[in-house]
């Protein structure tokens, strides 16, 4: 009998604590907004476009020069020598928008860990994972983003 009780209340306060540990909740983001209105994310994205400009101009600028060349072994060497450097600007593109993203949300997790912790949240996850409840704090992120560089 002695067991049976002690079986009990271990599973009372098994069930007691588990209830306990989504105690604040869950918030949730809409990350695709927090980027819209984050002027860190705003600037990286307008840098970015700027470069991805840049090389598309590059491209228009050596179509014109190879149409100019005349010997069929400069316009194969002009070819090689140019999409060598193509390359190597994609490349460089591509590691600079990395680099931008994961700084971005760096800089998105770092302000959204500090309102789960003052808003005694669980967790805080993306509003496309939630199907009802929980906290939305979209507009307080965004809030607090404006601030950050």
């Amino acid at each position: 009998m002695k067991k049976v009780k002690v079986a009990i209340l271990t599973m009372l306060l098994t069930v007691m604590c588990s209830g306990v540990s989504f105690a604040g909740g869950i918030g949730y983001i809409d990350y695709e907004r927090v980027l819209e209105s984050f002027p860190y994310a705003i600037n990286a994205r307008k840098s970015l476009d700027s470069k991805a400009m840049a090389i598309k101009q590059y491209m228009f600028d050596k179509e014109k020069e190879y149409e100019n060349i005349q010997s069929p072994v400069q316009k194969q060497n002009f070819q090689d020598k140019v999409a060598a450097e193509l390359k190597a600007k994609q490349t460089d593109f591509m590691r600079e928008q990395a680099r931008v993203e994961q700084e971005t949300y760096n800089k998105v997790r770092g302000v959204a860990n500090s309102i789960m912790v003052e808003q005694k949240l669980d967790a805080i996850i993306s509003d496309k994972a939630v199907f009802c409840g929980g906290v939305d704090v979209t507009k307080t992120l965004i809030d607090r983003l404006k601030t950050v560089k």
